[in-house]
């Protein structure tokens, strides 16, 4: 695999209703190419079914506890990221995706994703971003360490019927948007 730079014309915004069947099918393309190797077809087909179809993805870019963030190159999506807000005094987020094209790994798409995240995370006051990742995707796992993200447990995550063991990672926030603004 080749690793590319971002073309200039890059883009990243806020996702649109009118994304929401483009999103459906990049999503639900990304999670078959990453997971089909460790999960039966069966499991992975009922958790794409039940979490990327474009009524689900519209429900996720107009929720106002979220933000969707796409990454486009001349009108395609090759990257995006999905947050919520989650607890009830709104200290703690969730960040529920950030997923990129395997065309476009390493360009440093995923950490322009999470600039986006944590710049809106920020204006919303959130202090901590959590995360759960699949402990066999080394590579994200990878990713969130080296940009600041610390382990703190594990939990078991059901693809279909099938449970597997992600795992919890967290950010401090403020200590990050501090640093940022010093």
């Amino acid at each position: 695999m080749t690793e590319r730079v971002l073309p200039a014309a890059s883009v990243i915004r806020r996702a649109r209703r009118s994304d929401a069947e483009a999103l459906s099918g990049f999503a639900a393309r990304l999670f078959r190419d990453t997971y089909s190797s460790d999960t039966a077809a069966s499991d992975l087909e009922s958790y794409i079914d039940k979490n990327f179809s474009a009524e689900r993805q519209e429900a996720e870019i107009v929720d106002p506890s979220a933000a969707v963030f796409v990454a486009m190159v001349d009108y395609l999506i090759i990257g995006y990221a999905h947050v919520v807000v989650r607890s009830a005094d709104g200290r703690s987020a969730l960040l529920n995706r950030i997923y990129v094209d395997a065309e476009w790994r390493g360009s440093g798409l995923a950490g322009r994703l999470l600039d986006a995240v944590i710049d809106e995370s920020g204006q919303r006051g959130v202090a901590h971003l959590e995360l759960t990742v699949f402990e066999r995707n080394s590579r994200a796992v990878a990713f969130y360490k080296r940009v600041g993200f610390a382990v703190i447990g594990s939990a078991t995550f059901m693809v279909g019927e099938d449970p597997q063991t992600d795992v919890v990672m967290q950010l401090d926030l403020i200590e990050r948007l501090n640093g940022r603004s010093a």
